[in-house]
C-alpha cells in the first residue's frame, strides 16, 4: 500500500499509505471550516469534526476544544491572528464557532491533534489541518494560498480557468497522494498528485468545493501517556469557485 513521495533524504523515513487508513480515523471524521453570516458585520466561522462540513454530534470534538488552534489571515496580516473559539451547541450537536474580526479576502486555518488511537495492530497519532479560503480574485488567492503554519497544506492556484492543487507536507510537494475532490452538482473525483505534488481540474460549476488528502509518517513516540508507531496527517480545504475573471 505504500507509495514513494520524492521527499528529501532527510525525510525519506516517511511512509505514505492509502485511502483505507484515511477513512478510518475516528470513524472517518475530518476537521472542516465553513463561514456563516449570522454573527456581526464580518460573519462567523464554524469548525466541525465530522465526515463532512456540517452539523453532527461533535462527540469527538474535545481534543480541538482543549488544544486546537485557529487563525485568520488577511492580505494585510498574512502571518495570521489567533482566534478564540467557543463551543456551539444545538440540540445534540456540538461544534466550534466565533465571530470574525475581519472581512474577505481571508483564510481561516485550523490545527488540532486528536490523540492516540488503535488502528488494527498499530497505535496511531492523528494530526488534523483545515482551511477555509474566502477569496474571489486571482490576486487575493495568490496572497493567501499558502498556510505556512500548517504541516500539511493543500495550496490552490488558478491558471486561465484551470485550478491546480499542490499538496505540501512540511513545505515539500508530495507525489502519488489521492485528493478527495467534490464539486457542486454532484461531481466527484479522487485524482492522485503528480511528481510535483499537483492535481488539476476545471472549476466549471459555480459553488462550494471540498478537498482533502492525507499523509502518513512512520514515527514512534508517546502522547498523553500512550505510545504510538505512526503519525497520520489529514488536511481539508473549503472554497468557492470559480474566481472572478
Amino acid at each position: 500500500m505504500a507509495a514513494r513521495s520524492g521527499l528529501s533524504q532527510h525525510e525519506n523515513h516517511a511512509s505514505f499509505i492509502g485511502v483505507l487508513c484515511l477513512d478510518s480515523t475516528a470513524s472517518a471524521h475530518y476537521l472542516w471550516i465553513t463561514l456563516a453570516a449570522e454573527a456581526g458585520k464580518n460573519g462567523s466561522t464554524n469548525i466541525y469534526f465530522e465526515g463532512g462540513p456540517g452539523l453532527g454530534s461533535g462527540e469527538h470534538l474535545d481534543p480541538f476544544i482543549n488544544h486546537g488552534k485557529t487563525w485568520i489571515r488577511t492580505v494585510d496580516h498574512p502571518k495570521g491572528k489567533l482566534l478564540k473559539m467557543e463551543v456551539g451547541k444545538k440540540l445534540k450537536s456540538r461544534w466550534l464557532t466565533t465571530a470574525l474580526p475581519e472581512g474577505a479576502p481571508r483564510s481561516i486555518d485550523s490545527y488540532g491533534k486528536w490523540g492516540v488511537y488503535r488502528y488494527g495492530k498499530t497505535d496511531v497519532l492523528p494530526h488534523y489541518h483545515a482551511r477555509l479560503l474566502d477569496v474571489q480574485t486571482h490576486e487575493a488567492l495568490h496572497e493567501l494560498a499558502r498556510a505556512e503554519q500548517l504541516e500539511l497544506d493543500i495550496v490552490p492556484h488558478d491558471h486561465d480557468g484551470v485550478m491546480e492543487l499542490k499538496v505540501l507536507w512540511r513545505g515539500k510537494p508530495v507525489a502519488g497522494r489521492s485528493v478527495y475532490l467534490r464539486r457542486p452538482k454532484g461531481l466527484k473525483k479522487n485524482p492522485k498528485t503528480d511528481k510535483n505534488g499537483v492535481v488539476r481540474f476545471k472549476a466549471e460549476a459555480e459553488g462550494r468545493y471540498l478537498f482533502r488528502t492525507s499523509v502518513d509518517e512512520k514515527a514512534s513516540g508517546t502522547d498523553g501517556g500512550k505510545d504510538y508507531q505512526l503519525k497520520h496527517y489529514h488536511a481539508t480545504l473549503v472554497m468557492n469557485l470559480p474566481l472572478e475573471k
